[in-house]
């Protein structure tokens, strides 16, 4: 099977959303410290009859719901800025996929070098919204755009057949 992958702004921009929100779960952190001094600002102004108290309630208030604002707000600009550099507006071949149920092995090339990779090195494989991401390192991945894909469901029959147990999810 040969997998010709077009990437556009919106493919890549779905990916990084993906790994960023749902893999690799980086809003956790901002909702902790939002939650922590959100609960903190409500025991402060439990507390009204104390001096200073509805200040302090204020100003844990705001900048608990006042930090992770700001972060969402520039993880958003940064993503916009990322997908920009990727130059993908027209669609662009990026790599090119090759593999087959019988192989051990998964070819990449790009036109100018190719990489070859055994199926039992691949770090975890996601089908998600008809997408196949498949992560060779915690950092690479490989994208499989639904729409490239005749057929996404026996891709992905194929790709988790070939990866050990747990290695391998499926999303929406």
């Amino acid at each position: 099977m040969t997998i010709a992958v077009y990437l556009d702004e919106s493919h890549f921009r779905q990916f990084l959303i993906f790994n960023i929100i749902k893999r690799l779960k980086l809003y956790r952190r901002p909702v902790v410290f939002a939650s922590i001094f959100t609960i903190s600002a409500i025991i402060c102004f439990l507390m009204y009859r104390v001096e200073g108290a509805l200040l302090l309630g204020t100003v844990l208030l705001v900048s608990g719901l006042g930090m992770p604002l700001v972060y969402f707000a520039s993880f958003f600009v940064s993503l916009k800025k990322q997908v920009r550099l990727q130059n993908l507006n027209p669609p662009r071949l990026v790599y090119t996929l090759e593999f087959s149920e019988e192989s051990d092995m998964l070819e990449i090339s790009n036109g100018k070098e190719r990489a070859t990779y055994r199926w039992q090195d691949v770090l975890h494989a996601y089908c998600e919204k008809g997408s196949i991401y498949l992560f060779i390192t915690k950092e690479r991945a490989f994208l499989l755009p639904g729409n490239l894909l005749a057929d996404t469901n026996r891709v992905w029959k194929i790709i988790s057949a070939k990866l050990p147990v747990g290695d391998f999810s499926k999303h929406g």
